[in-house]
C-alpha cells in the first residue's frame, strides 16, 4: 500500500511545518515527523479510523491539533487534508 498527499493537503502540511518552525526552532521538523509518522500508522491498517463522511476517514495527530483526511481506494491512500482541528469547522 502507497499514500499520495492531494496537492493542497501537501501545501497545508509544508505550511503548518513553516508556521511551528517560526515558533520554536525545530517544532516544525517535529510536526513533519508526527504527520509522517501518522501517514505510516494509517498505510498500515487505514480502515481502522471512523469514516467522517463520503468514506472520509479522519486520523488524529499525535501532539499537534491536527487531523489527516484520507480515503482508501485499492492499494492507495488519498490524504485529501492536514487539518488544524480548531480552525475553520466549516472546512
Amino acid at each position: 500500500m502507497t499514500h499520495r498527499f492531494n496537492a493542497e493537503a501537501l501545501a497545508e502540511f509544508i505550511s503548518a511545518g513553516r508556521y511551528y518552525n517560526q515558533q520554536v526552532s525545530g517544532l516544525g521538523d517535529d510536526f513533519i515527523d508526527e504527520v509522517e509518522s501518522g501517514s505510516h500508522t494509517i498505510l498500515s491498517n487505514p480502515t481502522v479510523w471512523k469514516i467522517l463522511e463520503d468514506d472520509v476517514r479522519r486520523f488524529l495527530v499525535l501532539r499537534f491539533p491536527y487531523g489527516i483526511y484520507y480515503t482508501v481506494e485499492s492499494d492507495v491512500v488519498f490524504i485529501w487534508a492536514v487539518k488544524h482541528l480548531h480552525r475553520d469547522p466549516d472546512y
